[in-house]
């Protein structure tokens, strides 16, 4: 199954990623962006500000908090 990888590319520092499982997100829109590539909204109880947006690559899902 898919993960979420959450990071800030404004920091580059990788000690910072975090995973998270797909099933301890709960996923509000699935749809794909005008370049025919997949993303979701996603909660998450340790991001309490709104949906977060990850795009799909390479198997995983990437948010970045930029």
């Amino acid at each position: 199954m898919a993960s979420i990888k959450i990071f800030n590319s404004a920091y580059g520092q990788a000690s910072a990623d975090r995973w998270l499982e797909m099933d301890e997100v709960n996923v509000v829109t699935m749809k794909m962006d005008y370049d025919n590539v997949p993303y979701i909204l996603f909660e998450h109880k340790d991001y309490p500000l709104g949906a977060l947006r990850a795009t799909f690559m390479d198997g995983n899902w990437y948010c970045d908090l930029d």
